[in-house]
Formats: structure tokens, sequence, C-alpha cells
């Protein structure tokens, strides 16, 4: 009876659902420790003026003002993100400390959903995957990015970084698969309000970090000078009006006041040339730390769905996928690029906040690459004669049994044990489990009910965290009341000053 059940053939729209599924069960951990998040560093100092508004009148009219204002603020004080600082002063502790959970959920919500919309514009309608192929190379994807990416708290639980880089990959991610429907659209009319819309988002996008809208710059130019070269030349045009709508925004972000005063503060500089040589040495040593042999096997789970997609898109357009090795250098470019905006302005290839989006973009590149490489190989097969082993392997890549999914679910474990603490998932249950979290959660609602209560006379002393769970802690106060992250935490509450006990 085993036997027969493990020769038994797993179809790809069962594979399909069983790789999102278990995408799905795997993040569920990530939910449900968002309940235990609270605000920490800049979460206080940029939101003193919405928090405040939202005490005294408890209008939400007056707390966007103050949010506008607080934009306003930044833009002419500390750095040019006009967009930016209006999300990062609403941060959700604002309305109330359990509130700051609605952070955490939105912002694993909205990369879940950017990306999946992605891989389904890439698969289903540029390379002409099927479903089944969309849903279990999506369902990889957002695995290895979920999972594995640098910095979990800087990307989810830390909500003032958070919303700064993850909010806005993903704004560009959505941006992008809307491109695809914008350059597609039959009717003018279509066209023209989905150009106008996508000039709004990329004006909207150059307000975050420069990282996403320098990258949205370079798709919309190498995009509209593709299609330019192209048959399609009169349909290139608001490709190009998308990139100078970035264009004109990552300028204003850049030439702004606050601008200047943040580049006073870094002295550090390499210069043009500098910054090349800086950002191709960023891209090998963050290539040699993530491509280690967890990355690979899950990357192998994507070889069935890889090949199908790259066959399919042969059969559509007769592609021959030539230059291999171009490609792999290309795509190493795109990743040097990622990283010249942080080199260039501060001299080094930033925190893991930013990191996070340069490794997200990553992950999509090793799947474009898997497929480029597979599609190579099966044109090579085909040209050799062995047209018959190119048909065989497709079907084989779309049949696989039971036994073979356990053998690879087996060697998945084995690889997986030894960078289990890299896991995002697997750190968020832990904290779950031992009770670390909750632990937390307790400690810091206490803070905020001491601090609440507290005159505006008073200096507090707060007790250490006894926890910092490596999900949910991104950074303490100091011993000092000068520190500012001490000033800004006082300011918010309306007290004196607040230290922190020495441990």
């Amino acid at each position: 009876m085993l036997k027969k059940l493990s020769d038994q053939i797993i179809n790809p729209r069962r594979r399909a659902w069983l790789v999102w599924l278990a995408f799905c069960f795997s993040i569920l951990p990530l939910a449900a420790i968002s309940v235990f998040a609270h605000p920490s560093a800049d979460d206080f100092n940029y939101s003193v003026l919405t928090r405040r508004c939202w005490v005294e009148t408890g209008s939400l009219v007056q707390v966007l003002k103050a949010a506008a204002g607080t934009t306003v603020y930044y833009f002419n004080e500390w750095q040019g993100l006009y967009v930016s600082p209006f999300l990062q002063a609403l941060q959700p502790a604002v309305f109330g400390e359990s509130a700051y959970m609605a952070g955490p959920l939105f912002l694993l919500a909205v990369h879940v959903a950017a990306t999946h919309f992605f891989f389904y514009v890439l698969i289903r309608k540029v390379l002409k995957g099927t479903g089944s192929q969309w849903l279990e190379l999506s369902g990889i994807g957002l695995f290895l990015m979920i999972h594995l990416m640098p910095g979990t708290v800087e990307g989810f639980y830390w909500y003032n970084g958070a919303v700064n880089y993850t909010f806005f990959y993903a704004l560009l991610m959505a941006m992008i698969g809307l491109t695809w429907y914008c350059c597609q659209a039959g009717r003018k009319g279509t066209r023209a309000w989905l150009t106008g819309l996508l000039m709004v988002l990329g004006f909207i996008l150059a307000g975050g970090n420069q990282v996403t809208s320098f990258a949205g710059i370079l798709f919309y130019l190498a995009c509209g000078a593709a299609r330019g070269l192209g048959k399609e030349k009169k349909k290139c045009l608001p490709l190009f009006l998308v990139a100078a709508a970035i264009t004109a925004g990552f300028i204003l972000n850049v030439t702004a006041p606050g601008t200047a005063v943040r580049q006073a503060t870094c002295l550090d500089r390499p210069g043009v040339a500098g910054t090349i040589l800086l950002s191709v040495s960023n891209v090998l040593v963050y290539m040699t730390d993530w491509l280690h042999p967890f990355f690979l096997v899950c990357l192998a789970a994507a070889v069935p769905s890889a090949w199908g997609v790259a066959r399919n898109f042969r059969k559509a357009t007769g592609f021959s996928y030539p230059c291999p090795l171009a490609a792999v250098i290309g795509a190493g470019a795109v990743m040097a690029a990622l990283y010249c905006p942080s080199n260039y302005a501060q001299g080094f290839s930033g925190n893991y906040r930013l990191i996070n989006v340069t490794y997200f973009i990553f992950v999509i590149l090793m799947l474009i690459l898997l497929v480029y490489l597979l599609g190579w190989i099966s044109v090579k097969l085909e040209n050799q004669g062995f047209s018959p082993v190119v048909k065989s392997l497709g079907e084989a890549a779309g049949r696989i049994s039971w036994k073979s999914a356990a053998i690879y679910v087996f060697v998945f474990l084995v690889f997986l044990y030894p960078v289990r603490e890299r896991l995002s998932g697997f750190n968020a249950l832990t904290s779950l489990v031992n009770g670390k979290a909750a632990r937390y959660d307790r400690e810091a609602d206490g803070r905020d009910a001491l601090l609440t209560a507290a005159d505006e006379d008073e200096v507090i002393e707060l007790e250490p965290f006894t926890v910092k769970p490596k999900v949910l802690f991104f950074e303490d106060i100091d011993p000092s009341p000068d520190n500012w992250k001490n000033q800004a935490v006082a300011e918010y509450y309306g007290v004196k000053g607040v230290i922190l006990k020495e441990e």
C-alpha cells in the first residue's frame, strides 16, 4: 500500500497549491508575533506631533495635518524624503500602543500581495507560463525572501524603517506589474490613464528611499529603450514618461535642503569611481553570504516550474536564450547599481532595512536566471538533436511522485537545520513558544503605562528589557538622558526626561 502511494504522481496543479499552502503556513508565526511588536528609536521622534494631536484632539484630520508638518520639517532639516516622513509620522502606536501590531501585519501583507502580483505578470503574462508555474515560483520566491531576509525586524517589525523600505519595494513591484497592462492596453484612453497613474505612483516612489527609486528609473529607462529599439516604438513613450516622473522626484529628493544637512554628516564618501568599485565588492560579499546550500536547495524546488516556463516562452516566441554569461553579468550589474546610491551618499552599503530590498530583488533575479539558464540548456539540447530528451524532461518536470517529493523534503530539512536560526519564521516561532515575545510585550506595555501616567516635569527611569526577541527588538534608550533616543521618547510622552537604569 505504501509503495503504491509513493509511486503516485503529484500533478503540477496540486504541487503548486502544496507549495503555496506550505509558504502561507510558514508565515503564520510571523503574523502571530506581530501582536507583541512595540515602537522604538525613530518611531518616537517622527511621530511626536501626530501623537500629540491625537491625544489632545482625537481628530484624524488634525493628525494628518501634523504628519504633513513632520514631512516639511524633515525635508528641510534632515533628508529629502517627501513621502516617507508622512507615513512614518503615522506609526500605528500614535493611536494606542496596542495598535502598533497593525504596522507589521500591513507590511507583511503588502509585501506578499505586491510580490505575488509581480510574479503573476512576469510568469503568466510576460513568460507565458501556466497558473501552476506562477503559483509555485511565487511561493518559493516569497519563502526565500521572507524567511532568509537579512534583517527581519527592520523589514517588518520596526515600523519606521520598514515603511521606508519594504513598503516602497512593494510599491515598485506593483508598478512594474501595472506597467505590463499599460503597455498592452489597446485603447489610447486606457493607456493614457494608466500612464498617468504610474507617473503619480512613480513620483510617490521617489519620495521614499533612494534605492527603490533608482531601481525604478533604471527599469523604466531600460524597458523604454528596449521597446524603442523593437517593433513597437510608439508604445515606449509611457515608459519614458514614468521614468521622467521618478527622476523628477529623485532630483527633488537629493537636492532637498535636508539632504544637504545629512550629507554634511557623511565625511567619508568614495566618489564615482570608488562607488562603483565598492558596489561591485558589495555584490560579491553579499552574494557569497546569500548563496548558501539551503538557499540553493530551496531554489532547486523551482527547477520543474522554471523548466516549464522556459519551454513555454520558447514555444510562444521562439526565443533562443543566447549568451547566458551576459545574462549573469547583467544580473550582477543590476545588483551593483542598487548599492550605488547608498555608497555614493554615505560610503557604505546601508543598514539591514536597505539590504533587505536588495536581497528581495536578488531573489527575483535568481529565479529569472534559473529560467534563462534552463532555457539555454533546453535549446542546446534541441540543437544537438535531442528534442525527444527535451520533451521527456518537460514531462518529467511536470510529473513528480510522492516518493521524489518525500526525498526532497528530507533533503530540505537536513540543509535547513544548520541555518534554522537565520530563518525569520523559526525565530518568530521560538520567541512565541519560549514566552520571550509575551514577556517583552508585558515589559513594553509597562513602560508605556508608566510614561503615559507621568507628569510633564518628571524624569522617568526605566528598567532594561530582560528579553530582546530577535524578530521584535530593534533598539533601546540609553542610560544618558542626552541620547537622541531618550529625548525622542521624552518628547513623545511629554515628560521632562527618560533614562535607562544601569544593568
